[in-house]
């Protein structure tokens, strides 16, 4: 390990910690204009989680200059990763579609895999010299993909929750206080269709470029590498998504499209941990 490297792990900590603190700020502000809403409130919880996005990104090119790879390739990176999409969804869709009903489930669920990853990885140090394998831009848009489609069937649970919370208090006429400003059950039921369909196809691509990836660099030591189960998790979980997305775009109804969603990042979930540390020979997490 380098000075340099050490350097710039020491740099990717402190980014990361002041990213926590701007996450955890934008989370309270998102969470307290939702019962006493504000202008200024509101748009300090959206600054908030802008700044906190771009130090995260800042943490993932500083762990990229200490590895000497992607700064990803492992659980901790990745969860980095999966907490910058995670923010820079929640403002997307916050700015696409002038609602910050988001804000206060994604910005806490980005603190949370942040803090995780902090919390996990000793301070200051680099992780260890990856495979030299795992490099180029063919691997590195692969890994990008699937955790972006990770994010985005996170963003689809989150709308889920909030289209079967809004349903429930509006078929029990309790619909009041905080609840009465989360949107409508149609604008729900479109954003995830949304949602779903960029993790579709974030999945899909992410998934053919593994492909071509693995048939270049695991042919002659991995000749086995497409029985590898985290393979056929990912196509499982891109088919059930499909097969979701399908139906939903033919009329099937919101609360069943809502449940399902539940159901598929359930299974994200699985595959990001279990099958990765503990199932997978090739697909594993090492920090």
């Amino acid at each position: 390990m380098t000075v340099d490297s050490v350097s710039a792990a020491a740099w990717g900590t402190g980014l990361g910690w002041t990213a926590i603190a701007l996450y955890a700020v934008s989370a309270a502000l998102y969470v307290l204009n939702l019962y006493r809403p504000s202008l200024w409130t509101g748009r300090a919880a959206t600054a908030g989680a802008v700044v906190g996005a771009v130090l995260n990104f800042g943490a993932l090119y500083a762990r990229a200059l200490a590895v000497g790879s992607v700064p990803y390739r492992d659980l901790l990176g990745s969860m980095k990763l999966f907490g910058f999409f995670l923010a820079v969804l929640s403002v997307v869709l916050e700015l696409r579609h002038r609602d910050r009903a988001l804000g206060p489930v994604l910005m806490p669920a980005a603190l949370f895999f942040m803090l995780l990853a902090l919390l996990e990885s000793p301070a200051g140090a680099a992780p260890p010299a990856p495979n030299p394998d795992l490099k180029g831009s063919i691997f590195a848009l692969h890994v990008t993909l699937n955790m972006l489609a990770y994010a985005a069937f996170a963003v689809s649970c989150a709308l889920s929750i909030l289209y079967l919370t809004a349903g429930r208090a509006l078929k029990a006429h309790t619909l009041s206080g905080p609840a009465t400003r989360l949107p409508t059950l149609s604008y729900l039921e479109r954003a995830n269709r949304t949602s779903l369909g960029l993790g579709i196809i974030a999945l899909g691509t992410g998934l053919s470029l593994g492909f071509l990836w693995a048939s270049r660099v695991w042919t002659t030591e991995h000749p086995h590498w497409a029985l590898d189960p985290k393979i056929f998790f990912a196509l499982g979980t891109l088919l059930f998504y499909l097969f979701v997305l399908v139906r939903a775009r033919r009329g099937a109804p919101g609360v069943w499209t809502a449940r399902l969603s539940l159901v598929g990042f359930a299974l994200v979930l699985l595959s990001y941990t279990a099958v990765n540390m503990f199932f997978s020979k090739l697909h594993v997490f090492r920090s």
